[in-house]
């Protein structure tokens, strides 16, 4: 019967639960953290990648999702170290005073566009916001402006997820460590992970 977590000893004895085999390797509780992170960094990553598309992904990882408030003036760029939280990807931007007014998230690529072309070009009606290396970029403002940001912060700690989320965490750190040994059991492990992604619409797991 499968261990309720709460605990990291309630997760560490749950992986090894999962694990345990008479032909098996010891791993160690350091060593067991370390796949444990790794396993929610790779939850996050998955879901993320189908956060628009599915409830389902949106509801797995709203713990990690923030909403924040900044002000922004000339030239209109924005430290992300600044931020509350640790910042992964933006999910959505709105002029504070306009929340009617969403700011276009665009890729950097995109940026001479919506610079020069004249059917693109960013205004003060149509703002647009991009990435740019540890800095947030905004085109089209003119005058000092309150944004309310949304974005999806990081984490490798499995406890800052929601508690649903704890015995996925484990399957994932379990099928790592399988997968590390040349365990059989990982090739069943990753079929499961990978018929769950192609339901969601996510990419292949690692």
């Amino acid at each position: 019967m499968p261990v309720a977590i709460s605990t990291q000893d309630d997760m560490e004895e749950r992986i090894r639960q999962i694990i345990d085999r008479e032909d098996t390797a010891y791993f160690s509780d350091d060593q067991i953290l370390l796949y444990l992170e790794m396993a929610t960094d790779e939850f996050i990553q998955q879901y993320y990648n189908v956060f628009e598309a599915s409830q389902d992904a949106r509801d797995k990882i709203e713990n990690l999702v923030v909403s924040e408030t900044v002000s922004l003036s000339s030239p209109f760029n924005y430290q992300l170290s600044t931020l509350t939280s640790t910042y992964y990807r933006l999910l959505s931007a709105r002029l504070t005073n306009s929340p009617t007014t969403s700011l276009k998230i665009i890729q950097l690529a995109d940026y001479s566009a919506y610079l020069n072309d004249p059917f693109n070009k960013a205004d003060a009606n149509n703002p647009v916001i991009y990435q740019e290396g540890a800095m947030l970029k905004v085109l089209g403002l003119t005058t000092t402006t309150s944004i309310d940001l949304t974005y999806l912060s990081y984490t490798t700690l499995w406890s800052d997820l929601s508690s649903y989320n704890y015995e996925e965490i484990a399957q994932i750190a379990s099928r790592k460590i399988l997968q590390s040994l040349g365990d059989p059991r990982y090739q069943i492990m990753q079929a499961e992970i990978l018929e769950r992604n192609t339901i969601l619409g996510g990419g292949r797991s690692k």
